[in-house]
């Protein structure tokens, strides 16, 4: 498992979100994260649903949705959940895949347990969350 988890820092590392983690953090938020294969036209997140996981995209692409309208595609690299998950919330947005796609799924209750082991990891991530929650109200 040590493995696995190690070979999914690549993935965390360009996230933005989890970018000032150093090598023991990443290890923690990989300990909770199972890559995924999608075919297109996947839902993964539905607007208005339940918030219980995020997915980093690893390869492919996915398409965000607001309201039936197109908000952004992300390719490798992005994210998507964070907010909702984070915030316990319902979803601002739907994810859907675009093309055939690869995503890493962060377990809601796994990270959650995870912020709280380690609140170090939630003290990095916090200016990234302030910068989406700007980002996102822009939307609205």
């Amino acid at each position: 498992m040590a493995k696995q988890k190690h070979a999914y820092h690549d993935h965390l590392k360009v996230v933005p979100l989890f970018a000032g983690l150093d090598e023991d953090e990443l290890d923690e938020v990989a300990g909770c994260a199972t890559q995924l294969d999608y075919p297109a036209g996947k839902v993964l997140m539905t607007e208005g649903g339940s918030a219980h996981e995020m997915f980093v995209v690893v390869d492919g692409e996915v398409e965000v949705t607001r309201d039936g309208e197109h908000i952004a595609d992300l390719g490798p690299g992005s994210f998507a959940g964070e907010m909702a998950l984070l915030t316990h919330s319902h979803r601002n947005s739907t994810v859907t895949t675009k093309t055939a796609a690869s995503v890493l799924h962060l377990d809601g209750r796994g990270f959650t347990a995870v912020i709280r082991d380690v609140p170090s990891i939630a003290a990095k991530m916090l200016p990234i969350i302030a910068s989406r929650v700007t980002a996102n109200s822009e939307h609205d």
